[in-house]
């Protein structure tokens, strides 16, 4: 029976509120979670303040009822047909029914005439602020009951009220991104670990959106601070929700949304194409237009994939869609197999980094263009591992890069070549060794600390050591940055400005740059004698280098044709496979006392030459 003055709840119309009520239930991210020690307090307390049999926080979903929390009732979970919660929910004040078998509605229920044998109960709705109905507080008995006063179900009620402020603070807690209100990564991996335990054949996809590079965040909120870009972020997720209607989406990191597609693949299609059309044009925040430049990554058989790996590989495939500007791009298997040896390889370096003779240095000679005299070599890492062979420095350094290990990196390869310069030294040979350094190296003081403890160390003078760092190291704190240059320039140690032209190239920072020399990069050297374009752009940087106090190497020398116009250019230093490739330091001296002293035809006759 419904009590006085109860009414259905107005519904708007009721196709409509359903689904806004699914919706919001989803975003409580509470089913199929752990029980909760604070409802179940609740419902062990609803049991034994009214005497009945089982008390249960019931959540309804589109086609079942489940527990989050069950005093004297051992399902998890029942069918929502036979739901007498399914009811509690449209009435505003809750439901009362003394009398089941009394009762036309559920007479023939399944769980009337079967366990647990209902024939009292009562529900108090679980109401979130939006005024849409989650489930209820309900208590059951076996035995019916003749009354069931206001005052009663008040308590009920109240007990809901608690419950529900429960549910809101789990909501918040652990499951909700707190600058969106979107569903975290957290609750993405529920869903995904529920769904590997039901026994669902629908196939589904999972789509990741990442709304902008992660530079272009970084600087919007330089430029306009995090107030902002968390206002920002909130109308990007109010975007997503509006094109991806009915579908759950997930932020799983800054700039990155994560949703399920289980539709068919012609409305999939449909979904990204919605999405791509939406943010192709401009998106708006308080006046600034902004032109996002998203990625779209699809793994279209989510469920062959583990959990574990979903969001790794989704994050995968969306580097994989920015690199090769293919957007949406499908996550392939061989994206996985790189993974996997990435996931290895970065598992093995520390090891490396710690074990004798897995990681090498080879050195590059430099030679001075106008004389061919070696001036000094370049130090370049190398691994073998014991099982795998040699493995690429451009897959390690970019992957150490990525994580962080690179300044344990530049650590081992400062002092394994201040070592060797000692030893040359102690031979009686005076020989620079150049060593390569990443932008991440200029976050901290640590590399001025370390290179000025071990020249102190092996008593190396501090002009046998020169510091290679890219312009790419400006970019973020450019005056920063400047005053760490400077404080290893007063060391007495040297710097060039390395790769240059291959980064922005910006002469805001050029001009700044406490640089001894700048190394062109190999891109214009390889082409210099059939493109154009470098045989303009060449002798500019040159000019421009010797103009602001720099010397000038080029790197990447492969024959000699290139080096005659290099020296006709006034380039002072090359270095190159035309020279020398990187060498063991046993080979190097070899070639120290053998091979560098061949003349090249390019050169004058009398002078000591290119090998």
């Amino acid at each position: 029976m419904l009590l006085e003055n109860e009414e259905a709840v107005e519904q708007e119309p009721a196709s409509h509120r359903e689904r806004q009520r699914l919706v919001q239930l989803k975003s409580y991210c509470v089913l199929d979670s752990l029980p909760d020690k604070q409802c179940d307090q609740v419902t062990e307390l609803a049991r034994s303040l009214f005497g009945v049999d089982i008390a249960l926080v019931s959540l309804i979903d589109e086609h079942r009822q489940w527990f989050k929390s069950r005093a004297g009732l051992d399902v998890s979970e029942t069918p929502r047909s036979d739901s007498f919660c399914n009811h509690a929910i449209e009435i505003s004040g809750g439901m009362v029914v003394l009398d089941a078998q009394e009762d036309v509605r559920f007479a023939g229920n399944a769980l009337v005439t079967g366990a647990p044998h209902i024939r009292f109960y009562a529900g108090a709705p679980l109401v979130t602020s939006r005024g849409l109905s989650l489930g209820t507080l309900c208590i059951i008995d076996s035995r019916p009951r003749s009354e069931f006063g206001a005052n009663q179900l008040a308590q009920l009620q109240q007990l809901a009220a608690i419950v529900m402020e429960r549910l809101e603070q789990l909501r918040n807690r652990g499951y909700i991104d707190h600058v969106t209100t979107l569903p975290n990564r957290a609750r993405l991996m529920e869903v995904l670990r529920t769904r590997r335990h039901e026994a669902t054949s629908l196939p589904c996809a999972a789509l990741a959106v990442d709304i902008c590079p992660r530079e272009y965040l970084f600087d919007m909120v330089k430029a306009l601070g995090w107030d902002y870009v968390e206002g920002f972020l909130m109308e990007v997720s109010r975007t997503l929700r509006q094109v991806l209607a009915g579908i759950e989406v997930y932020r799983v990191t800054t700039t990155t949304f994560v949703y399920l597609d289980d539709s068919d693949p012609v409305t999939r299609r449909r979904h990204i194409a919605d999405l791509q059309q939406r943010f192709f044009q401009v998106l708006e925040f308080q006046g600034i237009p902004h032109r996002l430049a998203i990625a779209i990554g699809v793994l279209p058989a989510l469920d062959e994939i583990s959990g574990n790996d979903v969001v790794r590989s989704l994050l995968t495939v969306i580097d994989v869609s920015r690199e090769e500007a293919i957007s949406p791009r499908i996550f392939e298997s061989a994206h996985a197999e790189n993974q996997r040896y990435a996931f290895w390889l970065l598992s093995a370096l520390p090891m490396a980094l710690n074990t004798p003779g897995e990681l090498m240095l080879h050195y590059q000679p430099k030679v001075r263009l106008c004389d061919g005299a070696c001036v000094g070599v370049e130090a370049l890492i190398r691994w073998h591992h014991p099982i795998q062979g040699s493995i690429s420095p451009e897959t390690f350094i970019a992957l150490a890069e990525k994580t962080g290990q690179i300044r344990q990196i530049t650590a081992w390869v400062l002092r394994e070549a201040v070592m060797q310069v000692a030893r040359w030294l102690a031979q009686g040979r005076s020989l620079p060794v150049a060593i390569n350094t990443s932008a991440r190296d200029f976050d901290s003081d640590e590399l001025y600390h370390q290179l000025s403890a071990l020249l102190i160390q092996h008593k190396v003078p501090a002009e046998l050591i020169e510091i290679e760092f890219t312009e790419h190291a400006m970019a973020n704190n450019p005056e920063l940055v400047r005053q760490r240059v400077l404080a290893i320039q007063k060391l007495g140690v040297k710097v060039a400005l390395d790769d240059f032209g291959a980064g922005f190239s910006n002469l805001a920072y050029l001009k700044n740059i406490p640089a001894d020399s700048m190394k062109i990069d190999r891109s214009f050297i390889c082409r210099l004698l059939d493109d154009q374009v470098d045989q303009l752009i060449v002798p500019a940087i040159i000019h421009l280098a010797h103009n602001l106090g720099f010397s000038v190497v080029a790197e990447g020398l492969e024959n000699e044709r290139t080096a005659k116009i290099l020296r006709h250019l006034g380039c002072d230093y090359a270095q190159g496979y035309a020279i020398a490739r990187p060498m063991p330091v046993e080979d190097l001296e070899e070639w120290m006392q053998t091979r560098w002293c061949e003349v090249f035809n390019v050169l004058p006759s009398n002078a000591v030459s290119l090998p």
